[in-house]
């Protein structure tokens, strides 16, 4: 059994046992360096977990494995085939940046546009949005290294907080437009599917939480974070964390009506924050 406590080793194509990782998040991991190895011998030579399993808040079968993985040389196409084919089937959960070994040891600004996989989809031509300033905080203060050695990620917080005072503007204030929009005309108490409510319910407040203070936190805190901020909206938070969790909570419009109100005030907030 791969437990939850101590430092992180890779021996032998397997993750030590004493990985602080959880072991449903480690027996991913583990899968996917399998894959990778048998795929593309030689190419990984470092991973490192970030997102909802660094920060403690991995829930299995409702999260991704979010990596940014080292590779000891440039992929030819083959390689890149390859690596495409490892984020098929069971590697469909594993959100992963690839960059060149060594490059995490600099600023985001300096990494080489490389390969990225998200939702089962790796992308060769485009550059990776997770190569910036919050990311960079998330390898230096909370990366899991299952292979390789932890790197001397810097950090600029400043700069991280203006990427998410730009992140809220340019993706969440737009986003938000839309969602109040599709959620106009229903009749209260409906249902609503919980996947997009928790998103725009808990994504917004991860960077007004950065914003307000450098540090970078998960959905469940961000929300928990929020509902003790504004206590009037405490209750459907709650709610919504409970179900992010997995437990069976029935969330409606009301629900959707809070998360479209936290995420105005969040904009109004920022907008404040020097």
């Amino acid at each position: 059994m791969i437990g939850t406590v101590g430092p992180v080793h890779y021996r032998s194509g397997m993750i030590d046992e004493r990985a602080p990782l959880p072991a449903s998040a480690a027996r991913v991991a583990e899968d996917h360096l399998r894959r990778l190895d048998a795929l593309v011998p030689g190419l990984v030579t470092g991973m490192h977990v970030v997102g909802s399993a660094a920060l403690g808040d991995y829930h299995d079968g409702v999260s991704d494995l979010d990596v940014v993985a080292e590779l000891s040389r440039e992929p030819g196409d083959d390689e890149l085939a390859a690596l495409a084919e490892a984020h098929t089937g069971s590697g469909f959960q594993v959100q992963a940046s690839y960059v060149r070994e060594g490059e995490l040891d600099g600023p985001p600004e300096q990494v080489a546009d490389g390969p990225w996989a998200n939702e089962g989809r790796l992308r060769a031509g485009e550059r990776s949005a997770e190569l910036n300033p919050v990311t960079w905080l998330v390898l230096a203060r909370h990366a899991i290294s299952v292979r390789g050695r932890k790197p001397r990620t810097p950090m600029d917080v400043p700069a991280a907080r203006e990427f998410c005072r730009q992140n809220l503007a340019s993706y969440w204030a737009p986003l938000l437009d839309q969602s109040a929009v599709l959620l106009s005309g229903r009749e209260r108490g409906s249902p609503v599917l919980p996947d997009p409510v928790l998103w725009i319910a808990l994504g917004p407040a991860r960077p007004w939480h950065t914003v307000r203070t450098g540090e970078v936190i998960s959905k469940t805190r961000a929300g928990e974070v929020a509902a003790e901020h504004w206590t009037d909206l405490a209750e459907p938070l709650a709610a919504m964390v409970e179900a992010r969790a997995g437990k069976p909570v029935r969330l409606t419009v009301e629900h959707g009506e809070a998360a479209l109100e936290l995420g105005r005030r969040i904009l109004a907030d920022v907008r404040t924050c020097s």
